[in-house]
């Protein structure tokens, strides 16, 4: 977990609940809520994302964000349309290799796998969230080079990952990149 203060917003990212999101203390100023994957244990029945939907959707955060992480079995086999009508009618952006603009602060997100060309990275991003870190940095060998790319090409203020329970809370500077591990593992 980690608040992080940027353009006069309160952002408050989180990953790796595995279901045990109540267990997070989101403070209440929070403009920018983030969750940053692995919300659940993804059995492919849909219904135990629904305690985490009510849950995220009842803090009073202006922007609500939801990157899949890799226990999110359903959106990576595509089978996620009903869980993210659910989050999208409960105001929970979902954002998968997509950009996302929050009054100004631009963030966008990453597949470890995906292959982004040149002309397709913003040039104002201010936040990478992915759930998998970039290969080589706080990532216990198993960091994604296609994340690592983008970072690198993007320079994104802030990169927030998860997936690495062993590196929860850790922080490294990267450039102008500061990389944050915000795993929530209880």
């Amino acid at each position: 977990m980690k608040l992080i203060i940027y353009n006069s917003h309160i952002i408050f990212a989180f990953s790796d609940t595995h279901g045990n999101h109540r267990k997070i203390s989101v403070p209440e100023e929070a403009d920018i809520l983030i969750c940053a994957g692995d919300a659940v244990e993804d059995d492919l029945k849909g219904d135990e994302y629904d305690d985490f939907i009510e849950w995220f959707a009842a803090h009073p955060a202006k922007w609500k964000l939801f990157v899949p992480g890799n226990h999110e079995l359903s959106f990576e086999i595509n089978q996620a349309d009903a869980i993210k009508k659910k989050m999208k009618d409960n105001g929970i952006h979902v954002i998968q290799d997509a950009v996302y603009d929050c009054d100004g602060i631009i963030i966008a997100s990453l597949d470890a796998n995906s292959v982004i060309s040149d002309e397709d990275i913003p040039a104002d991003l201010d936040i990478l969230v992915t759930h998998c870190p970039p290969y080589g940095i706080l990532d216990d060998d198993m960091g994604s080079v296609e994340i690592l790319n983008f970072m690198m090409k993007s320079q994104p203020l802030y990169h927030l990952f998860g997936h690495i329970h062993t590196t929860q809370g850790q922080r490294f500077q990267y450039g102008k990149t500061c990389c944050i591990n915000v795993a929530s593992v209880f």
